[in-house]
C-alpha cells in the first residue's frame, strides 16, 4: 500500500515538474511575440513591460531546479524517469536563456531611436516567426513525446540561420553606403543575434525531447 502511494506521488510530482517546464515555455514563447511586436510598433512601454516580466520566468526555473533536485535525491528514479528529470533542468535552462533574449531584443528596440531600416526590420521579423513556430511545436512535441516532431523542430534551425545571414549581409551594405545608418543597424545586428540564439536553444530543447524518448541525444544528420 505505501509503496503503491508512492508511485502515485512520484507520478504526480513528474506531472508538476513537466508542467512547470511548459508554463516557462509557453511564456517564453507570449515574451518573444511580445518583443517583436513591441520592435515593429516602437512600443517603449510594451518593451519595459517584458524586461520586467523576465523576472516570472526566472522564478519558475528555481522551482523547476527545487523540484528536480528533490526528486533526484528522494525518489532515486532510473530509465525513462530519470531522462524525464535530467531533461526537464536542461530544457528549462534553456528556456530561460530565450527570456533572456527575448528581454535584450526589447531593450534594442527601447534604444532604437533613429534610422528607421525597414528590409532589415522585416528579416528579424521573419527570424522571430520562424522561431514562434519552432517553440510551438516543440511544445507539442514534449507535451506528446513525439520524437518526429521534435527532429523536424532541430532541422528548422536552418531557416533562422539562414535569415541571419542575410541580414547580416544586407547591413553590412547599408553600414557601407550610408554611415548614418551605422547605429542602427548595429542594435538591429544585436537583435538579429538574439533571434539566432534563441533558435540555437529551441533546438537544443528538441535534442532534449528526443533524449527522453530514445535515450540518446540527437545531434543532427548524422542520426537520420
Amino acid at each position: 500500500m505505501a509503496k503503491g502511494h508512492t508511485v502515485k506521488a512520484f507520478t504526480q510530482e513528474l506531472g508538476l515538474l513537466k508542467s512547470k517546464v511548459l508554463e516557462m515555455a509557453e511564456e517564453c514563447e507570449r515574451q518573444l511575440a511580445k518583443a517583436v511586436h513591441s520592435l515593429v510598433e516602437r512600443d517603449t512601454k510594451l518593451a519595459q513591460d517584458i524586461i520586467d516580466g523576465d523576472t516570472r520566468i526566472n522564478a519558475i526555473q528555481g522551482e523547476v531546479d527545487e523540484l528536480a533536485i528533490r526528486m533526484l535525491a528522494l525518489r532515486q528514479p532510473m530509465a525513462l524517469d530519470l531522462r524525464h528529470i535530467i531533461a526537464a533542468q536542461k530544457m528549462a535552462a534553456d528556456f530561460e536563456r530565450i527570456a533572456d533574449y527575448a528581454a535584450n531584443i526589447a531593450k534594442h528596440a527601447i534604444e532604437l531611436k533613429s534610422g528607421w531600416l525597414n528590409k532589415p526590420v522585416k528579416s528579424i521579423v521573419k527570424m522571430a516567426d520562424c522561431a514562434l513556430h519552432m517553440l510551438s511545436d516543440i511544445l507539442d512535441a514534449y507535451r506528446n513525446l513525439d520524437i518526429d516532431k521534435a527532429v523536424e523542430v532541430w532541422h528548422r534551425d536552418d531557416e533562422i540561420d539562414k535569415a541571419y545571414f542575410g541580414l547580416l549581409t544586407k547591413l553590412r551594405t547599408l553600414m557601407i553606403e550610408d554611415s548614418t545608418s551605422v547605429t542602427a543597424s548595429t542594435r538591429l545586428l544585436f537583435i538579429g543575434r538574439c533571434c539566432e540564439r534563441i533558435g540555437d536553444h529551441i533546438t537544443n530543447v528538441a535534442e532534449n525531447v528526443h533524449f527522453i524518448i530514445s535515450g540518446e541525444m540527437h545531434h543532427g544528420r548524422a542520426m537520420g
